[in-house]
């Protein structure tokens, strides 16, 4: 008996399963790596059994070949939004892992794929010609693809990409099942002066981000400590703190970061307030039962609604596949859009931009050197622990000899090592009775270079 397979649903299985994949490189235990690959080839045998993949492809819905029951009841109920919101989280994931193993030489922090790098670094670069540390063209180009979109697509990054988005998101649909079922809301009178406190908190990031010249939201960034797994606890205390925070509330209340806090998406909210789109009630088909307001992430007055055009809005869609009468849908240039168009809208906006970016020669995600800048000048404020003792050697040009006398680092030194990994592996204290850090290796250099 054929069974009839549709072309979107397809392409997202397929695109689930290179997700999957992607993780054996995440994982180094080879039992963590089999999961993956028995998980991700059961996944890619739902997409391709038969060749129903090559069907999809040329534009046939129908696939003569059946599919595993329990395969459909998995898909049936994962969105082409879930597929993106996962494949960003697993890729940013990835990035961050590469960072914190290969360090700053071979593999750019997380804020170099972090739009928001762009919105603090926008006036340094405006002004002084420069970019923030630890943000470069990538930053940019991300940031442009986004407000491009947003004029079309509304928020569509908060609510198709952002991590900690999503991350809220599906800790509010656990804590529903642990018996969390009732969204625990502060007054609605105060609710809707609180959402203006995000706005103040991007106008203080981004005026001291260049009044300092420094990211200065990054101590406090719950996303960045995310990205980090626990490590710089000291440096992200309150990043971590915050993280905590957010995600405990988020098992009963939905996005609170989101709705009152995140600067990122307080700038996407302006740009939301002059887009092109919105979503629209039909007040006559509309029975009032509520659907579209339980479901809405932001917590939106929806069913009163005749537009919705809040700046809060994130474009989701949660609300139109919720409504039972189909009552709800968006709404572009005065015209209605489906669903289906609107993620088709997605991937050429967006996905394709996305995917292309990294190919052309304008994506840069680090400067050549952390070190030493374009003028040939050392700033050693700008190394890092990431830093092997290797390069900082062949950049500074500060013999092995100093450090050995200096630090009391053995000879035969592993001088691979990240500058944050040398204490830690040779139990090497400093003055003061600490394990040596970076800070102790600038100082050596400072006070070689000044001789």
């Amino acid at each position: 008996m054929n069974k009839n397979i549709g072309t979107a649903d397809r392409a997202m299985r397929l695109m689930l399963a290179i997700i999957i994949f992607a993780l054996f490189f995440v994982f180094e235990s080879w039992i963590a790596r089999t999961i993956v690959l028995l998980v991700g080839a059961f996944v890619l045998y739902e997409a391709t059994v038969g060749w129903c993949a090559l069907y999809a492809l040329i534009g046939k819905n129908t696939c003569p070949v059946k599919t595993e029951k329990i395969g459909n009841k998995i898909f049936s109920k994962i969105s082409l939004r879930f597929v993106f919101q996962a494949g960003v989280l697993l890729a940013v994931i990835l990035l961050s892992f590469l960072h914190l193993k290969y360090g700053i030489e071979k593999a750019a922090p997380i804020d170099a794929y972090c739009p928001f790098g762009a919105v603090e670094s926008f006036f340094t670069l405006l002004f002084k010609g420069e970019f923030l540390k630890r943000i470069f063209t990538s930053s940019f180009i991300l940031l442009g693809i986004f407000f491009v979109a947003s004029f079309f697509l509304g928020r569509v990054f908060c609510g198709y990409f952002c991590p900690l988005g999503a991350l809220q998101e599906w800790l509010r649909f656990v804590g529903g099942k642990i018996g969390l079922k009732k969204d625990i809301e502060l007054p609605e009178s105060w609710d809707k002066y609180l959402r203006y406190i995000k706005y103040l908190v991007l106008a203080i990031i981004v005026y001291y981000s260049f009044y300092l010249g420094d990211l200065i939201f990054r101590a406090y960034d719950p996303y960045n400590a995310l990205m980090h797994f626990g490590n710089e606890f000291d440096e992200k205390f309150w990043g971590y703190m915050i993280l905590i925070i957010v995600l405990v509330i988020a098992l009963f209340s939905k996005s609170l970061w989101c709705r009152y806090f995140c600067p990122l998406g307080a700038f996407f909210g302006i740009i939301k307030k002059i887009s092109f789109l919105n979503i629209k009630r039909d007040a006559n088909t509309c029975i009032g039962c509520g659907l579209c307001d339980k479901k809405c992430p932001a917590n939106l007055k929806i069913k009163t609604a005749n537009v919705v055009n809040s700046a809060d809005c994130i474009s989701c869609g949660k609300c139109i596949g919720a409504c039972p009468k189909n009552s709800l849908n968006y709404n572009l240039f005065g015209k209605e859009v489906s669903k289906k168009t609107f993620n088709i809208l997605v991937v050429i906006l967006v996905l394709l931009p996305l995917v292309i970016a990294p190919f052309t020669p304008f994506w840069k995600t680090k400067p050549q050197s952390n070190i030493v800048n374009v003028q040939g000048n050392i700033n050693t404020a700008d190394i890092r622990g990431s830093n092997t003792l290797k390069y900082v050697i062949e950049t500074t040009k500060v013999p092995l000899s100093e450090f050995i006398l200096q630090l009391g680092l053995p000879e035969n030194v592993d001088t691979s090592l990240m500058l944050k990994e040398i204490g830690l592996k040779y139990i090497l204290k400093n003055a003061n009775g600490n394990i040596l850090e970076t800070s102790d290796f600038r100082s050596v250099i400072d006070n070689y270079l000044q001789k």
